[in-house]
């Protein structure tokens, strides 16, 4: 086996920056509404904390808000980032069912937030924009690593073959 095998094709360096920009996003909001979803019992308590300490009302009020949705919609949320985690994962190893999975998922976070929870975690305009651009982005980049991968496989590689003749004009 070959570590250094040229042949290969090459992710583009851009699919790399998107995907790394995917994990820690995805890997923040995971965590996030996961935690949530459990702990959503004690923020009455930093409400009063907060507001003992002097935090804007309209702070207090967004974390009011957010008590008020149900833990198993925080859950749901949570999964709509795993697998936006695991479709960049794929997409990584050049396979396109990592694009179709972190579509799904933003489909999945879109109608979560915008048609189910409502409220604080509406999603704006500019958010909806940047969804859009960024799977258009990851949409082009695979096709250009699936055509390159794909135009990789059908060269041979010439070397190999003449290893092998060299070996049996030996015998």
């Amino acid at each position: 086996m070959d570590l250094f095998n040229e042949n290969k094709p090459a992710r583009s360096p851009w699919l790399v920056v998107l995907a790394v920009l995917t994990f820690i996003n995805s890997g923040i909001s995971f965590l996030t509404y996961f935690t949530f979803a459990f702990t959503s019992g004690f923020v009455p308590s930093v409400i009063e904390m907060y507001e003992n300490m002097g935090v804007p009302a309209e702070s207090i009020e967004v974390l009011q808000k957010m008590v008020d949705v149900p833990s198993w919609q925080y859950l749901l949320l949570s999964l709509g980032y795993v697998l936006a985690i695991i479709g960049a994962a794929l997409m990584l190893k050049i396979r396109k069912v990592g694009f179709h999975l972190y579509v799904v998922s933003q489909i999945w976070l879109f109608v979560m937030c915008n048609l189910v929870i409502k409220g604080v975690l509406t999603m704006g305009w500019m958010s909806i924009f940047l969804t859009v651009m960024i799977i258009v982005c990851y949409g082009v980049l695979m096709k250009e690593a699936l055509m390159n991968k794909k135009y990789s496989d059908q060269f041979v590689d010439y070397e190999e073959i003449n290893d092998d003749q060299d070996e049996d004009d030996d015998v």
